[in-house]
């Protein structure tokens, strides 16, 4: 099978899959697994990285010093290209919007600060076409040439790449005997790179598993005509580099609407639910803006069934407090 190079390496692959004993005992399920991608790396884990090796390998290819990336005011994809950016020697400027205000959210607002990154608030999500335009204009007035711009969530067909390889690295995984192949895939559907790359590359695996992209905002951004074109767009562009995917693209993608309660943000009682149950059983840190909504339908799902099932888990769960106490040292004046 043919295997796609990665342009940097910045994720320590391939992430472990965990069988989660306790919590099939609880749930009367012996087939429930997880995909450790919050040990992507130590600097900074999540599903972010595999879109980043991609996405900052462009950026330094075309010699652009400075990345305009967008998300809510608490957006790990920001930070996750904040920090990996900065590693590489690239500043990050982030176009951001209101989202509930969580600890969690506070302690990434705290971390964006210690690691020197640029934030340009707009009252709206939807103003986002906008402050991105603008931005873009402002900052190559102010530095002589445009920055590269890296969508929400790193989901651009090119970052979606990243999780055309991991579906890869997960029929390995399963032909290593470290699971059975899943019946269904369970992760948070944003802005859909994840659900869609990954999809791809089971296809191109060869594997029948069925990928539900969990939704975490509103329908008008996240939906199935939107999912389709995007599943086309990156299809098409591995066909540009000679990898053909069989089959249509998104047949064995799926959207569960049912955990987005009031909105992006906002936590829900399925969800709140479901992060402890995971801390209690598995020891495992998730939040109530994505990954916990993911595990709400995943542990919904395990109640009703006993296939095999896997939750990929995306949330970071590498150590962010030097980040945090340094951008609130600055905050301090200190």
């Amino acid at each position: 099978m043919k295997q796609l190079p990665r342009p940097l390496k910045l994720a320590d692959l391939p992430t472990p899959v965990e069988k989660m004993s306790n919590l099939g005992r609880h749930l009367g399920h012996d087939s429930l697994y997880v995909k450790r991608d919050d040990l992507s790396s130590g600097l900074y884990g999540g599903n972010k990285v595999r879109k980043l090796e991609f996405l900052l390998a462009e950026a330094l290819d075309q010699s652009s010093p400075t990345l305009v990336t967008m998300g809510g005011i608490g957006s790990n994809h920001l930070l996750a290209t904040a920090l990996h950016g900065r590693a590489q020697g690239l500043r990050t400027v982030g176009v951001v919007f209101p989202q509930p205000i969580t600890e969690h959210v506070r302690r990434n607002l705290a971390a964006f600060k210690g690691a020197g990154v640029e934030l340009v608030f707009l009252p709206h999500k939807y103003a986002l076409p906008a402050g991105v335009a603008w931005t873009l204009a402002r900052l190559t007035l102010r530095e002589g040439r445009r920055p590269l711009l890296i969508p929400g969530g790193g989901s651009s067909p090119l970052g979606a790449l990243g999780f055309v390889y991991a579906g890869l690295e997960l029929a390995e995984q399963v032909r290593d005997g470290l699971l059975p192949e899943p019946r269904k895939i369970f992760l948070p559907y944003g802005t859909g790179g994840t659900a869609v790359g990954l999809a791809l590359g089971l296809q191109l695996a060869g594997l029948n598993s069925q990928v539900v992209a969990v939704r975490v905002i509103d329908r008008l951004l996240a939906n199935r005509p939107r999912m389709l074109i995007f599943a086309k767009a990156v299809k098409w562009l591995l066909a540009r580099r000679g990898i053909q995917v069989p089959g249509q693209a998104g047949t064995n993608l799926q959207i569960d609407h049912g955990q987005i309660g009031p909105g992006y943000g906002y936590g829900t009682a399925a969800a709140e639910q479901a992060r402890l149950l995971l801390e209690a059983q598995e020891g495992l840190e998730t939040e109530t803006t994505y990954t916990a909504k993911a595990a709400a339908a995943f542990i919904d799902e395990a109640r009703r069934t006993k296939l095999p099932m896997l939750l990929w888990h995306t949330l970071n769960s590498a150590d962010i407090e030097s980040w945090v106490a340094a951008g609130r040292r600055k905050e301090r004046g200190a």
